[in-house]
């Protein structure tokens, strides 16, 4: 029997995120932890490091002929990462 003021923890974890104010935590760990995805395994294998700081992604990466591969796809990643996110969370990409 389920009493009237019970709710669902699905319900209860969403009040608490937004009360905690992690919704762009969350966020950016999907899109850190997915960045093998959204790139490949080969690129991911390149890459030292992936961060985010105030909406930019920063990816760390030790081949130098990757890099300016990747810049030239910096438009679709951008997409893939922000289709991942759900919103444009990512305002651009910068490979160092």
């Amino acid at each position: 029997m389920r009493r009237e003021n019970s709710r669902s923890i699905s319900e209860v974890i969403k009040e608490l995120i937004e009360a905690y104010k992690l919704n762009d935590k969350l966020i950016e760990s999907r899109i850190i932890i997915s960045w093998k995805e959204v790139a490949g395994e080969y690129i991911a294998k390149h890459t030292n490091k992936v961060y985010i700081k105030d909406k930019v992604l920063y990816v760390k990466i030790h081949s130098s002929i990757i890099k300016q591969e990747l810049r030239m796809v910096h438009d679709d990643l951008l997409n893939k990462i922000n289709t991942l996110a759900g919103s444009q969370y990512i305002k651009r990409i910068i490979f160092i």
